[in-house]
């Protein structure tokens, strides 16, 4: 009877993305605005492409920014990163979920820096 109320399968996370949620540490970071079909590109090719982007300050640019959001378990041993289009504070879409090595994820914080994860 309350059959709409279920979620479809078509709009359930995918395998990687329920991973990723249920990942103990997240930490979030900010950067300017691309298009998201260009972000998703780059992304698709490389993740390391990610180091290309301009990192950007919530308070400087509230209007239209990527803010990704990266999960990781306590050893870093997995880190998965999405990436979460807001326009006015309000989230507008994302990207898939990837998945990235210690190595890139420490050079990500150094980028904004922050202290790197020690991998070696």
């Amino acid at each position: 009877m309350f059959g709409f109320l279920k979620k479809s399968k078509a709009l359930a996370d995918p395998p990687l993305a329920k991973k990723a949620k249920a990942m103990p540490y997240t930490k979030k970071v900010q950067f300017c605005y691309l298009k998201l079909q260009e972000l998703t590109t780059q992304l698709e090719e490389d993740t390391a492409s990610v180091l290309t982007l301009t990192p950007v300050n919530y308070y400087a640019e509230k209007n239209r920014y990527y803010q990704c959001v990266f999960y990781h378990n306590d050893d870093y041993s997995e880190i998965f990163m999405n990436f979460e289009l807001y326009e006015n504070d309000i989230r507008k879409s994302s990207t898939p979920f990837y998945s990235i090595d210690m190595e890139l994820y420490s050079k990500i914080l150094l980028k904004f820096g922050q202290k790197p994860i020690n991998y070696r």
